[in-house]
């Protein structure tokens, strides 16, 4: 059945309730436009690093090799976040740093406006769609069910969203949540109508979504998943078969930047970390399937209406996850306690329309009191939201922090030199520099897991300081680290990951520079280059090896290697070797590198340490030339990318065809 059409004193009114939204969220976090901020203990500085430095990385494969020891520019972030920053730093010529909080006011402000006409849209009630859009904005139902800290009933009022948007790290995953409500709208005239446009238009929002954070793919089957229980169930097969279609085209559309090394990455990390999957996350899935029985049970008793069921649906899955993780310590998802940010979404929407139909009975004199009520206490949140704003979005200078003054002196006086910065330090370098560091990279998707267990061997490898020491040394050196800084417990630097031995190095290595409390000190090598020349047996093949690679970087008796990086995606390395040697090269391997050895091609292996080296076959000079394009995998995912984007811009053709051919065989001449 087609709907009716919307009239023009709805159209008005709706337009009417957006611009107030809009107002009163552009009210609240106005400075974001205006002001830069500089929230150290974010990772704010890591994404103005990827706008700072991606150049073109965007459209061509690219590698990265500022953090980690080199990575693809696939696997530093999701990518929309760090683009729109760098499109608007360069379209307005503003610094990254406000560029940043422009692109987070924009989606702070976009979200309750889309929540609105999501709503107004499925439900054709402007006014309750308006209260939803309200309490969102100014309301954080979650910290009556999961205190961020202790309980206490007025922190309902907090600024939840926008404290997590501009002093921690949610600002791509609000902006994923951003489009959510599109997402679910069109989604549902999708299943509800079957037209080509409205898949185009899903697929495409997915898509973006996904980009914007790796929040988004999982809100979105979240959703899908209960759409999917409310509507048209008779077809569910059809259902189901073109839901999945749409996001296998919303995949294909991001493959680049999804492609299944880096979901693979992910997964890896996530078991790293100690949040992946285990007995106990069936055993939390188990607990949610069963709450979710019981509510489809008894949902219908309540309401017949798809749009509530869904709300009632979206709002027990969203709230499960972070409950199920807080309180019984098991999850399925990684990260769930983050699923907050969804459940207060989608508790605006279940709140707001829950209580509609018993509004609905209360007389017209008792529901102007209650709305006078309703409009006060926002008016009150307002306020209290526009005060937190004005305090958190001071201005500051970014010049004074210890991570900027840290990191321009490594660049100034450790130029070429890879080093490792500790916490904040290393997450805010390269917003201000372009120095190559031992880490820095987001934890949740690095490519390498003995890198990454390496460093964490650095922060605590003994029981004593003096082992710490030794045991830190080794993987310095294994991993072409020259200096190394160190924040203790009195340093302004956020994260302090020296929590143990802090002073460990004291006495052992030269202090390069000190102050507030953060040394920087230099590591003993050879020789400045990631290149080296050693036998083909003390390559690191597995954990006991690892002293003896790096004996053999110390080995004075063997060849110098000079090692040029010509641009990103080239490395030249000059030296001389003789049969048995080999050339391992402290760049992280990936089978996008491609290796010549005096012109011919040579196969690049990995170590144990996920570094590469060649078997270069020379008996004298090896001019040694590696080229890196990607790789067979991202070229597919590339390829798969561009005919996804193709084919969009021909949908408008082919439904414009279609619409021809209707009209023809309507009016036949």
């Amino acid at each position: 059945m087609t709907e009716p059409r919307f009239t023009r004193r709805e159209l008005l009114s709706a337009a009417a309730y957006v611009l107030v939204l809009l107002w009163m969220n552009v009210y609240i976090c106005r400075e974001l436009f205006f002001n830069q901020t500089a929230k150290m203990n974010s990772m704010h500085g890591f994404w103005m690093a990827i706008a700072r430095l991606a150049d073109g990385s965007w459209f061509h494969a690219t590698w990265w090799p500022y953090w980690d020891g080199g990575i693809p520019f696939e696997f530093t972030y999701a990518p929309l976040v760090p683009g729109l920053t760098a499109a608007w730093a360069a379209l307005r010529g503003v610094p990254h740093a406000l560029a940043f909080n422009s692109v987070t006011g924009f989606f702070y402000c976009l979200l309750p406006v889309n929540l609105f006409l999501m709503a107004w849209l499925l439900t054709r009630s402007p006014g309750y769609s308006f209260l939803a859009g309200l309490f969102y904005s100014l309301a954080a139902p979650t910290e009556l069910v999961i205190p961020d800290s202790n309980f206490a009933l007025a922190h309902f009022g907090d600024a939840r969203r926008l404290y997590l948007a501009t002093v921690w790290d949610e600002s791509p995953h609000l902006a994923a949540l951003a489009l959510l409500p599109l997402i679910v709208l069109f989604l549902s005239l999708s299943i509800r109508r079957r037209r080509t446009v409205y898949y185009a238009v899903s697929a495409l929002l997915i898509a973006v979504a996904a980009l914007l954070s790796a929040f988004g793919p999982i809100m979105v089957a979240m959703a899908a998943l209960c759409l999917l229980f409310v509507l048209e169930r008779w077809d569910y097969k059809r259902n189901i078969a073109l839901t999945i279609a749409i996001g296998a085209y919303a995949y294909a559309l991001d493959a680049p930047f999804l492609s299944p090394s880096l979901i693979q990455a992910i997964g890896a990390a996530s078991n790293f970390s100690g949040y992946g999957w285990s007995l106990g996350s069936v055993t939390a899935l188990a607990i949610v399937a069963l709450g979710w029985a019981i509510l489809w049970r008894y949902l219908p008793r309540w309401t017949a209406d798809w749009r509530l069921q869904f709300f009632a649906l979206f709002a027990y899955l969203t709230s499960s996850v972070p409950i199920v993780f807080t309180y019984l310590h098991r999850w399925f998802l990684p990260q769930s306690g983050r699923y907050k940010v969804e459940m207060e979404l989608a508790l605006a929407l279940i709140v707001v329309f829950g209580a509609r139909s018993g509004l609905k009975k209360l007389p017209a004199s008792l529901k102007a009191l209650v709305l006078l009520v309703v409009l006060a206490l926002a008016n009150e949140q307002i306020v209290a939201h526009r005060k937190f704003a004005k305090a958190v979005l001071l201005s500051a200078d970014v010049t004074t922090t210890i991570e900027y003054r840290a990191s321009k002196w490594a660049e100034q006086n450790l130029p070429g030199m890879r080093v490792m910065l500790p916490g904040s330090i290393a997450q805010w370098a390269n917003a201000f520099t372009e120095l190559q560091q031992f880490s820095g990279s987001s934890w949740s998707m690095f490519s390498n897991l003995i890198q990454q267990r390496g460093l964490r061997e650095i922060y605590n490898g003994g029981e004593t300081p003096e082992r710490d020491a030794r045991v830190s040394l080794v993987w310095l050196k294994a991993y072409g680290a020259g200096a190394v800084g160190v924040s203790g417990p009195h340093s302004s630097e956020f994260w302090k990951s020296y929590i143990v031995h802090p002073g460990k190095f004291e006495g052992i290595l030269p202090v390069l520079w000190r102050e507030d409390d953060v040394t920087i000190y230099r590591v003993p090598q050879r020789t400045p280059s990631l290149a080296h020349v050693m036998p083909e047996n003390a390559i690191a093949r597995r954990p006991a090896d690892l002293e003896q690679y790096v004996a053999a970087l110390n080995d004075p008796t063997l060849p110098l290697a000079e090692m040029e990086w010509q641009g990103r995606n080239q490395i030249r390395v000059r030296t001389t070797a003789s049969p048995g040697q080999v050339v391992s090269v402290q760049v992280t391997y990936h089978p996008g590198w491609h290796a010549k050895v005096n012109g011919q091609p040579r196969p690049i292996e990995a170590d144990w340490l996920g570094l590469m080296w060649i078997r270069p076959q020379c008996n004298g000079p090896c001019d040694v030339q590696l080229d890196y394009d990607g790789g067979w995998e991202l070229r597919i995912c590339r390829y798969l990318s561009f005919a996804a984007m193709a084919s969009l811009f021909l949908i408008p053709i082919l439904v414009l065809g279609r619409r021809v051919r209707r009209g023809g065989s309507k009016n036949p001449e």
